[in-house]
């Protein structure tokens, strides 16, 4: 599939209610589970979602239209939100989340047009990146955590569903 700006903004429009389903009221046994030691519970990656979306995807956007590949992106600090939303309430983090995105996917609307997609910035990594690039990344970014806090919370039953775990594939460690 090819990326297209518009289907693309109906995908992150639906994550903050997709987060809600998943998390709220939850027991804290659910949502500070982990698959491994060192894997992010589904309480970190919420917050990992708010940091991200606070610092990162406009503010790309908006190097990619104002500098091109001239200047390079500003790093980002993948678990800065563990530690500053650290004892937030799940709901809380989930409903400032639903409000940030909005208020960026407003922002997104105003700022980009389908043909600016073909525009260049410079990743500190990846060198020249298109803008569709870091837009069709933004969506599988969401759906790539909603991914993995299904599974890690899949996994807290791993033991528990007896001989059915051959036809759960979301409990296969790999």
């Amino acid at each position: 599939m090819d990326f297209e700006l518009g289907s693309a903004r109906e995908v992150l429009r639906r994550t903050p209610d997709v987060l809600r389903a998943i998390v709220t009221d939850l027991p804290d046994a659910w949502l500070h589970g982990r698959e491994a030691p060192d894997a992010w519970s589904p309480y970190q990656v919420c917050g990992h979602l708010l940091h991200i979306e606070e610092c990162d995807w406009l503010d790309r956007t908006k190097a990619i239209l104002e500098h091109g590949t001239s200047r390079e992106f500003e790093p980002v600090d993948r678990e800065a939100g563990f530690a500053r939303f650290d004892g937030w309430p799940v709901g809380d983090i989930v409903e400032r989340f639903a409000t940030v995105r909005q208020a960026k996917l407003d922002e997104l609307a105003m700022l980009v047009a389908p043909d600016d997609l073909a525009r260049q910035g410079r990743h500190p990594d990846f060198g020249p990146v298109t803008l569709g690039q870091l837009l069709a990344t933004w969506v599988v970014h969401d759906l790539n955590h909603l991914n993995q806090m299904v599974k890690t919370m899949s996994k807290q039953y791993y033991a528990a569903v007896g001989p059915w775990r051959e036809f759960l594939p979301v409990l296969d460690v790999t």
